[in-house]
């Protein structure tokens, strides 16, 4: 594949080669591609902002906003055919094994899973369009709206912070923080993330985690990661914390985490410490039930039915009102 330079029409076999080409011309990347391929927003017709030459040919809207808009508003025909190019393209792009979960979507720009739903009736659906399933093509089972809260819960050791549950009782476990023993066992175990401890692992960490999840796939476990804020309110909590990390990065390194270790690993973002209690056992009961399940999408929908309003808005007031007390110790298994 050859490149050719707009401005003198000499050949190059390489981007890098014409990027550096370019620069000799006194210009800068950006001005060049905007000049030369002006793409613009499908809503607006405004111009689309140069980042980097994969982001610039992959972008068709300056926001997700106008973009929702547009899919809302456009023909029909031409949503379809948007929906399953962008979908086909980022498969292909980054070697996926299937059309990726509800956060990958979120965090890479796409249109949301209810987008894809309203207009293909369902994802599985869009996915077929290009002879694919999702990564996560599992339905949430009726049980798991059961109540959970009396599971006796093992917690591993080295746990600083252990959540709250009624039966609990501390043991060094192998994989994760939390997992269930005897007859419940189902080789499911959940690691539990602060804000700060999710960004951290999946970044500086990023390598020991890694590790940790070849380990987990190779003894037939799957582990999900719950971190202790809501998905939405995460650019939020970013702002106010003492560290503030480069989230664009942080969900890069997650959404390669998500393509590689599908089959052994899921991010849920529960909204808050005592989300997570109730979570948690749901999933440590329901065990391989929920592996090929989208939590995450399900788990807001859940939220939300429930009543309990916009998920930012239940983050703050759970954690503005979350007081450890002594009283929250753990229980014993009775």
């Amino acid at each position: 594949m050859s490149y050719s330079c707009k401005e003198c029409g000499d050949s190059f076999v390489s981007l890098r080669s014409l990027h550096a080409h370019i620069k000799k011309h006194g210009k800068f990347l950006g001005d060049y591609y905007v000049e030369n391929y002006a793409r613009k927003d499908k809503l607006t017709g405004k111009l689309i902002q140069f980042k980097n030459y994969d982001q610039y040919f992959a972008t068709d809207f300056i926001n997700k906003r106008n973009m929702k808009k547009w899919c809302e508003t456009a023909p029909r025909k031409e949503v379809e055919d948007f929906l399953v190019t962008t979908l086909e393209k980022k498969v292909e792009a980054k070697g996926l094994k299937g059309g990726p979960p509800s956060t990958y979507l979120a965090t890479a720009g796409m249109p949301d899973m209810d987008m894809c739903k309203k207009v293909f009736g369902s994802y599985s659906a869009l996915c077929k369009q290009f002879g694919m399933l999702p990564m996560l093509s599992g339905q949430l089972p009726n049980d798991f709206h059961n109540d959970y809260s009396n599971t006796p819960i093992l917690i591993d050791t080295r746990e600083q912070k252990p959540l709250f549950f009624k039966k609990s009782q501390s043991l060094k476990l192998d994989v994760g923080d939390y997992a269930t023993g005897g007859e419940l066992y189902d080789y499911t175990f959940v690691d539990r993330k602060s804000y700060q401890d999710f960004c951290s692992t999946v970044t500086n960490g990023y390598g020991r985690f890694v590790k940790e999840l070849e380990r987990c796939k190779s003894l037939g476990c799957f582990l999900f990661v719950v971190v202790e804020v809501a998905f939405g309110d995460m650019w939020a909590v970013n702002a106010r914390g003492y560290k503030k990390f480069r989230l664009d990065y942080v969900y890069h390194r997650m959404r390669e985490i998500q393509a590689k270790y599908s089959d052994c690993c899921q991010f849920v973002f529960s909204g808050s410490r005592r989300d997570s209690e109730e979570l948690i056992p749901k999933i440590l009961v329901l065990g391989t039930k929920l592996w090929d399940v989208d939590l995450q999408y399900f788990w807001d929908k859940q939220i939300n039915k429930n009543g309990l309003g916009d998920r930012k808005t239940k983050t703050k007031k759970t954690v503005r009102r979350y007081k450890p007390t002594a009283s929250r110790k753990r229980g014993i298994f009775g």
